[in-house]
């Protein structure tokens, strides 16, 4: 696993040999390998530029209207409809809600974006 330090990042790939360096290249093109002592017992390590963090996936929850379902609204069918378009690590769930009258009756989607 690479541990980060500031934009340089850097990884253990095993004993140091003569094909310590060919590994680094290989697993992080464009790096620089050195052998350093851990424990007394040489080692490779590779010192390599640190890709940019990627942010979590679906880390915000998003809320979107499936329309105007009226009277026929149903917690039960609306919430079947936000899980098969949003299925699972999204975790769609949906419900109705009305703003006055029943007819006009929403369904609405809450899932991770």
């Amino acid at each position: 696993m690479p541990m980060v330090k500031g934009d340089i990042c850097t990884e253990d790939l095993g004993a140091c040999d003569d094909g310590c360096n060919s590994r680094c290249t290989s697993a992080h093109p464009g790096a620089k390998a050195g052998c350093d002592l851990n424990n007394n017992t040489p080692v490779c390590r590779c010192y390599f530029d640190c890709p940019p963090p990627s942010p979590p996936p679906y880390s915000k929850t998003c809320k979107l209207s499936l329309g105007i379902w009226g009277e026929n609204c149903s917690d039960e069918d609306c919430s079947s409809e936000c899980a098969a378009k949003y299925p699972g690590p999204q975790q769609g769930i949906g419900y109705c809600y009305s703003v006055g009258a029943p007819f006009y009756t929403s369904c609405f989607c809450q899932y991770k974006c």
